[in-house]
This record gives C-alpha cells, structure tokens and sequence, in this order.
C-alpha cells in the first residue's frame, strides 16, 4: 500500500511525503503505482522548475518514498502557488484513491 500525507500549517502546506509500492500488480505493470507517481512528481516538478521553489526533494525507488518540503521563507506569492500545485495534486490522488482504496491511503495532517 502507499501511504501519501499532505503536512500543513494552518491553510499551507509545508510537505508531503509518499511511502510503500501499492501492490496493485507487479513492479513494471502496476499502473496505480505509475498514476500516482507521476502526478507526485509532476507536482514536484512545478513547484522547483515552474514556481521556481527550490523545495527539498528526496526519492528513493526502492523503498518507494518521496519527501517535498517547502522552505519556510516562502513569500506570499510562492506560497499560494505552491497551495495551488499541492491543492492539486490531493484532489488527484484522492480521486485515484476512491477507486483503489485497498492500495492507496491519503491523510492531511
């Protein structure tokens, strides 16, 4: 199962963190895996090259985890597109969640 939590401060969010394959089907053939890890760094990839955010960002395949923290001197402006791009991103992975329960959890902290 993957587990993806969105951490806020109040409206903003500040991280979010993906762990587990979803055991949905085998390594290389599991197209929930692919969905959801495509939309998490998608979203990753607006927030450093679009909004131009240098956020830290760690990946490790194996384990199947993915860390984006924003830094917390954002100004006004980044941090609503940030929102915006992670606001996105949790109505996307929930809506894949809805579907495939059993191999996806979503939380908001």
């Amino acid at each position: 199962m993957t587990k993806i939590v969105f951490h806020k401060q109040g409206e903003d969010f500040v991280r979010i963190e993906s762990n587990g394959h979803t055991g949905y089907a085998e390594r290389g053939e599991d197209v929930v895996c692919a969905a959801i890890s495509a939309l998490i760094q998608g979203a990753a990839l607006g927030i450093r090259e679009v909004a131009g955010v240098k956020a830290k960002y760690r990946v490790n395949e194996e384990k199947g985890s993915l860390l984006l923290e924003l830094p917390s001197d954002l100004g006004e402006e980044k941090r609503h597109d940030c929102n915006v791009i992670l606001k996105t991103l949790l109505v996307s992975v929930t809506d894949i969640s809805e579907g495939y329960s059993e191999y996806i959890e979503v939380e908001v902290k």
